[in-house]
């Protein structure tokens, strides 16, 4: 029984130190929910520079305003280079069709016109024709 004795405390410190192994090891394991010390320090550097007024973003409204139209221009500019040929012939198709509605309605409002001079003549004509007949 002696020996059965001395075997089992050295089995618990046995387990023992198994235990303490596996919470050390757990406690090098970085925690998610806690952010990292690095993450602190820049927290900290902003809430400093916010407090001393320093800007972050030292272009003024100006310059911004003029980088944003440039880059818009730049992508339009693109977007005209990057044309396919197949989009080049449905964009001068579509081109000339628009072409043609536009001399279509600039005829029809040139015999628009016409006809309203006509009509127009027509009545003095016929004005003129009533006033002689009512002056006979």
């Amino acid at each position: 029984m002696a020996k059965v004795l001395t075997q089992q405390p050295h089995m618990k410190d046995q387990y023992s130190t198994d235990n303490r192994l596996n919470a050390e090891s757990s406690s090098n394991q970085t925690n998610p929910a806690k952010p990292a010390s690095s993450h602190n320090e820049l927290h900290k550097e902003l809430l400093l520079a916010h407090k001393r007024g320093v800007a972050l973003n030292s272009r003024s409204e100006l310059q911004r305003v003029m980088d944003r139209r440039k880059r818009v221009q730049n992508d339009r500019e693109e977007e005209g280079n990057s044309r396919t040929p197949l989009e080049n012939v449905l964009l001068r198709h579509q081109q000339r069709q628009l072409e043609r509605e536009r001399e279509e309605k600039v005829g029809e409002e040139a015999q628009l016109v016409e006809f309203l001079r006509v009509r127009q003549n027509l009545r003095k004509i016929h004005s003129a024709m009533q006033n002689k007949t009512g002056n006979i």
